[in-house]
């Protein structure tokens, strides 16, 4: 299966359909047979945050705000449910299940855990957004939580575009360029918890460059739709504000970096839009429009 372009070859049948044709770049093995020395070799601890009603943990041999090491010891934990464990520099992902379903693991693994393991080793810089293709352009949505990008995706979907990502795009440097890698065929616009969502079946499935970023700004009802663009410290501002997933020091210092450079490569513009369900027909429309020019 192809997971945020990566390849898993896994000892566990997943309850998903995620796909066996995507382009990935490497591959990841999943396992149930954790080493003992590595289990050992963990003696340090750290909170991260909670999240779908657990307590998620991060377990090293050293304190997490240090410069990682070759080969060093990882455990991610959501409290009560499933631990995942691994090597740094290493392609090999090891599982425990502690009291969780198929469905509930598989869960933790793609959206969770997955997206983490990908920024701590550095395959992907994770933008949180979600992501369309439209006539072949394909349009990045910046916003905060809770504030409609993945509706409006569902949305633009809906009206027959390729879904690229509903959450969280992996995006690399190939060539001087910025390369996106499609996360998963899943959508999940009214935030169900502890799901992936609605399985779609227009999926984008190649790495392909991003064309245009567009931040959505929600506002009441007898506002216009206005597209406009950003430049300058405006647009690093507001992208470092609404695109930062994770906060662990070796990942947050390389994602500013990276947002120099994407930002300096790709258009981006300001959304202000009516809130609410029955007006994204306006927004799409004046998407569409702002595309063609």
């Amino acid at each position: 299966m192809i997971l945020y372009g990566m390849k898993i070859d896994s000892d566990i049948e997943f309850s998903l359909s995620l796909p066996s044709d995507s382009e990935y770049k490497e591959t990841i093995t999943l396992s149930q047979n954790i080493p003992q020395t590595l289990k050992e070799s963990l003696t340090c601890g750290t909170y991260l945050h909670t999240t779908h009603e657990h307590k998620v943990y991060l377990y090293s041999n050293q304190e997490i705000s240090k410069t990682l090491q070759n080969n060093q010891p990882f455990c991610y934990e959501a409290d009560g449910l499933v631990r995942f464990y691994w090597y740094h520099n290493d392609k090999t992902i090891y599982y425990e299940i502690l009291d969780a379903s198929i469905d509930v693991f598989s869960f933790w693994f793609v959206h969770p855990f997955f997206s983490l393991f990908l920024s701590i080793e550095e395959y992907f810089v994770l933008l949180h957004g979600s992501a369309v293709e439209i006539n072949g352009k394909s349009i990045l949505f910046l916003a905060p939580y809770k504030s409609g990008k993945s509706t409006l995706t569902n949305y633009i979907v809906k009206q027959g575009h390729k879904l690229i990502t509903d959450d969280i795009l992996p995006t690399f440097i190939k060539n001087n360029q910025i390369y996106y890698a499609p996360s998963h065929p899943y959508s999940r616009p009214f935030r169900e918890t502890k799901t992936l969502g609605i399985l779609e079946d227009n999926y984008k499935i190649t790495f392909d460059t991003i064309d245009t970023i567009y931040l959505l700004q929600n506002y009441d009802n007898t506002t216009k739709t206005t597209i406009t663009p950003i430049k300058g410290l405006e647009k690093f501002k507001l992208t470092r504000k609404n695109s930062l997933i994770y906060t662990l020091p070796h990942i947050r210092i390389k994602h500013e970096k990276y947002l120099g450079i994407l930002l300096n490569s790709i258009d981006f513009f300001v959304i202000k839009r009516p809130w609410g369900e029955k007006y994204l027909h306006d927004t799409y429309k004046a998407i569409k429009k702002h595309l063609s020019i």
